[in-house]
């Protein structure tokens, strides 16, 4: 299954560039990197791909990340893709698509995600997710603001989730953050964040990270 949604995923990149999408690219640092409430490495390089294009009245996504442990964890890597559309006037989004994860050295995952976003006050979301091998479920609650002043633009976010660990077992997790973003060109970006984590089976934690990201 796994193989064949990575196939598939690449094969969307094909015709997303023939496409001619807009796309970014993000290069990155964090001194921690957790996922759902487990901490994968401490001290990372992150890198990102994200492609977008309209195609009729859907938005068609795909993306590409990886997290690579400077000393301590393991290397981890996720694709996903996806259609979207907005509704009642562009009040709200609805998101469905697939996603795989891999660690390296460790285990893969592969999922379906079906997404509402709402573009009201607080910009609040809801995610659910299905694994494809052992059925196990994950949803996610956000919200979000951003707002400019002169210097930067500063975003701020919050998040709840729970992620099932087996049949019988499941986990929460939570996160707050805000981040300074400031243009250095028409094309890039200059990021910093703090964010602060927190779940069932670790001590809280404060990540902090920043990143250059290019439009192209």
């Amino acid at each position: 299954m796994n193989t064949k949604i990575v196939s598939f995923l690449t094969a969307l990149g094909f015709i997303f560039n023939a496409a001619n999408a807009e796309n970014s690219a993000r290069i990155g640092y964090a001194s921690d990197y957790f996922y759902r409430g487990v901490q994968k490495a401490e001290e990372s390089v992150q890198g990102s791909i994200y492609l977008e294009q309209d195609i009729s009245a859907l938005k068609a996504s795909l993306h590409a990340c990886t997290n690579q442990a400077v000393e301590v964890g393991n290397d981890s890597y996720h694709i996903g893709g996806g259609l979207s559309s907005s509704f009642i006037d562009g009040l709200f989004d609805a998101y469905i698509g697939i996603n795989h994860f891999e660690d390296l050295p460790g285990t893969s995952l592969a999922e379906v995600e079906l997404g509402f976003s709402f573009n009201t006050l607080l910009n609040p979301s809801i995610s659910f997710f299905r694994d494809f091998d052992e059925s196990l479920y994950t949803y996610e609650l956000g919200i979000s603001h951003d707002f400019e002043i002169e210097i930067f633009d500063i975003g701020l976010h919050a998040s709840y989730g729970n992620t099932e660990t087996s049949s019988a077992n499941d986990t929460d997790y939570y996160g707050a953050g805000v981040s300074l973003s400031r243009d250095l060109s028409d094309s890039a970006s200059l990021a910093g964040s703090i964010n602060y984590v927190d779940a069932d089976n670790i001590d809280d934690e404060f990540i902090f990270g920043v990143g250059l990201t290019f439009n192209f």
